[in-house]
């Protein structure tokens, strides 16, 4: 039963059968890009989350900068027992939005590079067999004034990734919100600031 509405049984299976194995082919794709991508033989994604391989370890790191790109924040966080890549990016981006209105932002555009979790919220009726998972990400952002939910390029999100691997490469599995970029990252982030008001 779904919505009210009584289904076959088989017909109920058989689609959620078509999903997952759909879904499984992505990211099996997307894993591979990113293999490609970086050709050291470790899976990574822009949005600022990582996976290492062979763990149930997910990490996620949010920058949120001014109208020219300066940073204001960052924050990091490892999550543990992660079940999938999207179920990581979907306690990313939820985590994102309560540490942005923790620190009293109102008025922000979340840009991922996931283009299926942007839809999903822009596009609820599009996706019906995941209204529990866009009721919390739309429940999480009625707590600001404004906001906008966009599909960003992974190069454009490279500060963030930059950070999540700080677990990953350096064994730094605290949870941390901080002022400004990171020291260590001045020179990426001064970067994206020069390319982002060009």
């Amino acid at each position: 039963m779904f919505e009210g509405k009584q289904s076959a049984l088989f017909e109920l299976v058989e689609n959620k059968i078509v999903e997952s194995e759909m879904w499984s082919l992505a990211q099996v794709e997307e894993q591979k890009e990113d293999l490609e991508e970086r050709g050291d033989g470790t899976a990574c994604q822009k949005d600022g989350f990582l996976r290492g391989v062979g763990t149930r370890l997910g990490v996620g790191a949010w920058v949120l900068r001014d109208e020219k790109g300066k940073v204001i924040l960052h924050g990091r966080r490892a999550f543990s027992e992660i079940g999938s890549l999207h179920d990581a990016k979907l306690q990313v981006l939820v985590w994102s939005v309560e540490s942005i209105i923790s620190h009293h932002q109102n008025k922000v555009i979340f840009a991922l590079d996931d283009g299926d979790i942007t839809q999903m919220v822009l596009r609820p009726k599009a996706w019906p067999n995941f209204k529990g998972e866009i009721w919390l990400i739309l429940g999480k952002l009625c707590g600001l004034e404004w906001w906008k939910l966009v599909k960003e390029e992974r190069a454009n999100n490279r500060g963030a990734l930059l950070i999540a691997k700080g677990v990953t490469k350096g064994g730094q599995t605290h949870s941390y919100v901080a002022a400004g970029p990171p020291a260590w990252l001045l020179g990426c982030f001064e970067n994206e600031e020069v390319s982002s008001s060009a």
